[in-house]
């Protein structure tokens, strides 16, 4: 073990014994959070040697973004994380400022990691794409790195943004997407194929697909998988402009698109989405959701986490030795040609005191359990006048005080769901947002909310569009308040959720 990387882990460990109880209560009970210090995208998502490895943008000196190095973790059930060794630190000449965005899969019976090394070039960052070989605990950085450099490619780009590289195997040979910047300003995604059996030597097949339309700019973390015969593309644009009618907001949002990838042509044909009539379409509509990646099980399914915090509001709070989360793992799906998003089936075995219940039109309430902050709430309704309104983590109510909350509210007349945390410390730049969630086929809207103590995600109508927020508010806050003013009853099944 190099000395950067036993300093990370040494630094790492003692943090955690010198967490306090109360730190611990500010942390979520069945999402992963970083153990220390900050993190970002999800990593490496991937099968190997009997258990399912997450590495992740990783900073453990602080809670804010620094040099990357690439945190570890593994689990067997997707719901409860082991802690593993850093897998890399930036301390080669080939990523001595930083080990960014990579992914990984299993190649001659060992764990290949793909990652971006950034390094100095005239104290220019310059992003190129490296290679580590490893046997899920340690991993060895490849001699020959980087790998992928502008020698590789047969134009000309930005070198600071040339990222995020994903790696597959198809017909015995490998083969790399990345994204990068053109000249233009504009993202694309560029693909690579090797034959070499140590992934060193890689030639330029084309550019695939490229930012349209003017919607966005550089694009980041893009994947490439297929489900149930249909070819999917995943990225993450940023520079975006909001387009309510397509679903896009400002800034960095998270897409996906589906087609067909011409692996001799080098092109990947877009269809069109049936959410927007566009060619992408949103993944998740909240704040707090961004760099998504998938992994296929050996049941078959296809799996995607994400991480839970949004570049443009950070609302971590000064006391958390840690900040940033991912979402709950999601199985994926398609239904009349849609992307369907759902917690893993695992998470139902974390289901605690059923409570079945309706709440009548015209109805302002409590709901009372064992845990307010860790729960499963299913609701099914049909309406189409009036709102329904749901209160979470609110600290105790008195006659003269104004307490702080979250509110989860629909509006039947605009169909609109909404999510707002400006009645709390910690709201951050960007504190409320909202979706259009339209009836099913049946007339009703059905929601199921995931509760955890520093977030709620929210699948509408089975898992046909997610909707994911983060929120810091303190873990005595466990006021769960409804109002409903709906033109019908809501049937209710409620249930906490417990990893003990």
């Amino acid at each position: 073990m190099s000395k950067i990387l036993q300093k990370a882990q040494e630094y790492e460990n003692s943090s955690l014994k010198n967490e306090t109880e109360q730190q611990k209560r500010l942390r979520p009970r069945f999402h992963f959070s970083t153990p220390v210090g900050w993190c970002n995208d999800p990593n490496g998502f991937s099968y190997y040697n009997g258990k399912i490895h997450l590495f992740f943008q990783y900073h453990p000196y602080s809670t804010q973004w620094g040099p990357m190095h690439w945190g570890h973790v593994s689990t067997t059930d997707l719901i409860n994380w082991k802690n593993e060794k850093t897998a890399h630190t930036p301390e080669t000449p080939a990523d001595e400022s930083g080990c960014f965005r990579g992914n990984a899969l299993e190649k001659h019976a060992r764990h290949l990691l793909v990652y971006t090394g950034v390094s100095k070039q005239n104290g220019i960052d310059i992003q190129n794409q490296c290679i580590a070989w490893g046997d899920g605990e340690t991993y060895e950085k490849s001699a020959k790195n980087p790998v992928i450099t502008a020698k590789n490619i047969p134009f000309e780009y930005t070198t600071t943004d040339f990222r995020d590289p994903k790696i597959f195997e198809k017909n015995g040979n490998l083969y790399m997407l990345c994204a990068l910047k053109q000249k233009d300003g504009k993202g694309c995604l560029v693909m690579f194929k090797s034959s070499d059996s140590l992934a060193e030597k890689w030639e330029f097949i084309a550019t695939i697909d490229k930012s349209k339309d003017g919607l966005s700019g550089m694009w980041e973390c893009p994947d490439y998988f297929t489900l149930q015969d249909t070819e999917f593309l995943i990225i993450s644009p940023q520079e975006m402009k909001a387009n309510p009618k397509l679903g896009f907001h400002d800034g960095n949002n998270s897409v996906y698109i589906t087609g067909k990838l011409d692996f001799d042509k080098g092109i990947f044909t877009r269809t069109v989405r049936p959410e927007n009539n566009y060619t992408a379409a949103q993944i998740d509509y909240g704040i707090d959701f961004y760099a998504p990646e998938t992994i296929q099980l050996s049941d078959g399914r296809r799996i995607l986490i994400g991480w839970m915090q949004a570049w443009e509001s950070y609302i971590t709070p000064k006391e958390n030795l840690w900040s940033g989360m991912m979402t709950i793992p999601r199985e994926l799906s398609i239904n009349s040609g849609r992307l369907v998003q759902n917690p893993v089936k695992e998470l139902n075995f974390l289901r605690k005191n059923p409570q079945n219940f309706t709440i009548p039109s015209n109805t302002k309430g409590t709901i009372s359990s064992q845990d307010n902050r860790h729960f499963d709430l299913e609701i099914e309704f049909s309406a189409q006048k009036g709102i329904f309104s749901l209160h979470l983590a609110e600290e105790k109510r008195s006659e003269n005080s104004f307490p702080s909350y979250i509110e989860i509210k629909y509006d039947a007349e605009k169909k609109e769901l909404s999510f707002d945390r400006s009645h709390t410390q910690n709201a951050g730049a960007i504190s409320s947002r909202s979706v259009i969630i339209e009836p099913n086929s049946n007339g009703n809207i059905k929601f199921r909310l995931i509760a955890d103590t520093c977030s709620v995600e929210i699948f509408a109508n089975n898992g046909l569009t997610a909707f994911t927020n983060a929120f810091f508010v303190p873990p005595e806050n466990t006021g769960l308040y409804y109002e409903s003013t709906l033109n019908g009853e809501i049937k209710c099944q409620f249930f906490t959720l417990g990893t003990d």
